[in-house]
């Protein structure tokens, strides 16, 4: 372990060399520090030395017991100071989602993603974090507001352990107020360079190489790690307001879409699903003769002719006087009513009607009836 310990210290020292060996090496060191933002700063620069491409980083015990994953066998871990003194001298190892699984135990792992509509409630919380923000004309001009107002806000705190580590340093031969200023301006710089790449704004339209020219005069670890650390925490408190309200908002969306689809599924149902109930409705409106309801009806029983839920309302619709019924109907009708539990196959007649009387006195409803007869009448 001590030997892997010396070789990631060595590793640490040259990264601190070759990220300020030119502006474009810095913003690629951005790049990669905006997506593990809550990292230090010392951490930030090994997973960038190891895995520039990481994008959310968790020690093995975290993935498993947090979001129940599980860590890909032969996966290589990336290797960071314990704590940020190097007192213990101790290594610990985080592993990139892309290196985990799911389980059967696994739960979503909060990454974010910045959306065009989320645009106006995030200008909101910069200016509630950061004070107000003079140019709201876009996302971009807002952030680099925030981030001017971020740094003359916290720069106090760090520019006194700049001015303890400047020996040896490029930044040895100016004055206070010259390192000072060059300092702001470079941390404000790498601030809005962060917020900017985590919700994919191109940075490419926004700063020029000029902006991140004195870079290279922090050529010295403990200068880097001044300006390293100050630029991390400042855009981590950035960028944890803005994952707050984009996270909000994500969740306010997914409750809007499932209150939601109730409603759309039970319009579909009441407009596709065919119920008898819809079926009547609809052979009413298309104004179909009682016939062939009668005859759509038949062919619907069973077969010892018991007819399905459209049976009880045929007889109580009016007979309709200029339609004739076949002998073949008239025979279906009456085996119908023989297999009803309250006919009576041998003495019933066709008349009756739930117990009542025959209908000897009755007048013919139609000449059709005269001309079928029966013995009865």
């Amino acid at each position: 372990m001590a030997r892997k310990y010396d070789l990631i210290s060595e590793l640490y020292n040259r990264t601190c060399k070759t990220v300020v060996s030119s502006p474009k090496s810095w913003q690629d060191f951005l790049t990669s520090a905006c997506r593990n933002y809550k990292l230090r700063f010392d951490e930030q620069l090994l997973v960038f030395a190891q895995r520039p491409d990481a994008t959310a980083v968790l020690e093995i015990e975290r993935w498993n017991g947090t979001f129940g994953r599980w860590v890909n066998k032969g996966a290589t871990g990336i290797a960071v100071f314990d704590d940020v003194s190097r007192s213990r001298q101790r290594l610990i190892h985080y592993f990139d989602i892309s290196d985990t699984h799911e389980s059967r135990y696994s739960r979503p792992v909060p990454i974010w993603s910045m959306k065009p509509e989320y645009e106006e409630e995030i200008i909101e919380t910069l200016e509630s974090t950061f004070g107000a923000i003079e140019d709201k004309s876009s996302l971009a001009s807002a952030i680099m507001c925030a981030a001017r107002n971020a740094t003359e806000d916290n720069i106090p705190d760090y520019v006194g352990d700049l001015l303890y580590t400047i020996d040896n340093s490029f930044l040895e031969d100016l004055n206070e107020d010259m390192i000072a200023s060059l300092y702001r301006k470079t941390v404000t710089n790498s601030v809005a360079y962060m917020m900017m790449e985590r919700l994919g704004i191109d940075t490419e339209e926004h700063f020029f190489r000029e902006d991140f020219e004195d870079i290279i005069n922090f050529n010295t670890p403990g200068t880097l790690n001044a300006l390293g650390f100050a630029t991390s925490d400042i855009a981590e408190m950035g960028l944890t307001e803005i994952a707050k309200t984009v996270m909000s908002l994500e969740r306010q969306n997914r409750i809007i879409a499932e209150n939601r689809k109730p409603d759309y599924n039970i319009g579909r149902n009441q407009n596709t699903e065919r119920s008898p109930q819809n079926e009547r409705t609809d052979i009413h409106d298309a104004g179909r003769l009682q016939t062939a309801q009668f005859g759509a009806a038949g062919t619907a029983g069973s077969a010892d002719g018991t007819v399905l839920t459209n049976e009880g309302e045929v007889p109580e619709r009016e007979p309709q006087g200029a339609v004739l019924q076949s002998p073949d109907e008239l025979q279906a009708e009456r085996a119908s009513d023989a297999d009803r539990t309250d006919g009576d196959r041998n003495g019933g007649t066709p008349d009756e009607r739930d117990g009542g009387e025959g209908g000897l006195d009755r007048e013919p409803e139609s000449d059709g009836y005269d001309e079928l007869g029966s013995e009865d009448e």
